[in-house]
């Protein structure tokens, strides 16, 4: 009988965490999925951490890489970012004069996708890709629901959905 490993996760040393990364780790409510971006506190690099607790109310939360705890592995699998929950309920919102919560998935002015979050320090609302890690300065629209799925092959996982609290078009 053949054995095989198909996406088998390799550990990580910090020191390979650049902008743009994504790889598990672990918080004091247990694994979370991160995104490694070029965001500094205090000279303290910040990751994004997508908690895997709950799949209908994903939490998006920004952390220092020192507090991210335990053994960081890498994401073998394709990570899939779908706006909406499905076509029908599809919800398009320009940005607007009010201020974007934690989590906000945006499609940024150069097309790719991006993750809006407030770096808690200093209150400042910040934009990330999700391609790169780096931070960008404009979007063009904001989705107000979304979900992440791992998928590998034809093989698809739903990790979260995640609204935005409050917000209606």
């Amino acid at each position: 009988m053949p054995v095989s490993f198909e996406g088998f996760p390799r550990l990580l040393e910090a020191r390979a965490l650049k902008p743009g990364r994504w790889f598990m780790g672990a918080s004091s409510q247990g694994p979370v999925l991160c995104l490694m971006t070029d965001v500094e506190i205090d000279d303290n690099a910040v990751v994004l951490t997508f908690s895997l607790g709950k799949v209908d109310a994903m939490d998006v939360r920004p952390a220092t890489l020192k507090s991210i705890g335990g053994a960081f592995t890498s994401i073998e699998d394709d990570l899939v970012f779908a706006p909406g929950e499905g076509a029908e309920n599809l919800r398009l919102i320009t940005p607007g004069r009010r201020p974007l919560p934690s989590g906000a998935l945006l499609r940024l002015s150069n097309g790719d996708m991006g993750i809006g979050f407030a770096e808690k320090l200093n209150g400042v609302f910040l934009i990330v890709s999700l391609a790169s890690g780096q931070k960008v300065d404009s979007f063009e629209l904001v989705f107000d629901r979304w979900s992440l799925s791992l998928r590998r092959g034809a093989a698809s996982a739903l990790v979260g959905q995640f609204r935005l609290p409050g917000w209606r078009s």
